[in-house]
């Protein structure tokens, strides 16, 4: 059975400290805890407010961010702005899976942008699946999140997502390749909300399952993608002060600035190749 996570935005998490114990390289020599090697590249379509590409070694997503700008009267919402998405895929998935998977991205895009700000009006996101070697939807979570930032659109905190899967001898995978989805006797999928108060928290804002899992395999691949979710708010991080310095450049002015952050921002910002989670 396959299903989503009704209680999810009341959901909150504490980051474990457990590690996942050692176990056999997988098929791309990572073990199973280790993330693949994620770029970043802002400001990637001309024309949208906002852009991103990211990718997950092979998995590469394109998202642009549009408005806040007006909407049809009988969209408009008097309190909130309203959010739509649209996902297209040139990765073979079904038109019922982009469905599902705009339904779950864009109530974790809703959970994240501060609505308030912009009453009567509406942001338009989109997300294309370029290719898929695994995690597509993370990928689609992730790069609306940097096509926000880039956008300068307010949000709660910085929102991720990742996947974990379990093998058919139950051992647990973060961050899977698409023959390890295949494989896979269930797949979790999490996007969590990294909000800093008086300490940081993580909030779990939405969820989904495929296959068949054990409320306790449930409950372990959550955390799982919780401990993963502090290297991606951290590569995230370092978008956003890369991308803060180069404002002081255009402040500056100067020819020599303008260069250096026309050419900053045309170089993708690449990490975290086979890090382990923690």
């Amino acid at each position: 059975p396959s299903g989503n996570c009704p209680n999810a935005r009341r959901h909150t998490a504490t980051r474990s400290t457990r590690m996942a114990p050692a176990t056999a390289l997988r098929g791309d020599g990572r073990s199973s805890e280790m993330l693949r090697r994620q770029r970043l590249h802002r400001h990637y379509v001309a024309g949208a407010h906002g852009s991103a590409e990211y990718a997950i070694d092979g998995t590469i997503v394109v998202a642009t961010v549009h408005g806040p700008q007006k909407v049809k009267p009988w969209r408009e919402e008097v309190e909130r702005g309203i959010v739509e998405f649209e996902l297209t895929s040139a990765s073979g998935m079904t038109r019922e899976e982009e469905r599902a998977c705009e339904a779950r991205v864009r109530g974790a895009i809703e959970a994240t942008v501060v609505r308030y700000d912009f009453p009567r009006l509406g942001l338009r996101a989109t997300a294309r699946i370029v290719s898929d070697d695994g995690n597509a939807e993370a990928a689609c979570v992730n790069a609306l999140c940097c096509a926000l930032i880039d956008a300068d659109v307010a949000m709660h905190g910085l929102i991720c997502a990742n996947a974990c899967a379990i093998l058919s001898d139950g051992t647990k995978v973060i961050d899977p390749t698409k023959r390890e989805e295949n494989e896979a006797r269930a797949v979790v999928r999490a996007c969590a909300l990294s909000k800093y108060r008086e300490k940081e928290e993580i909030a779990i804002v939405g969820c989904s399952t495929t296959g068949a899992l054990t409320e306790e395999e449930y409950l372990e691949s959550i955390a799982f993608i919780v401990d993963a979710t502090a290297s991606v708010v951290n590569f995230q991080k370092k978008s956003i002060a890369r991308f803060e310095l180069e404002g002081k450049f255009q402040e500056d002015g100067t020819k020599e600035a303008k260069r250096a952050k026309t050419a900053s921002e045309d170089t993708p910002m690449e990490g975290m190749e086979n890090k382990p989670i923690g």
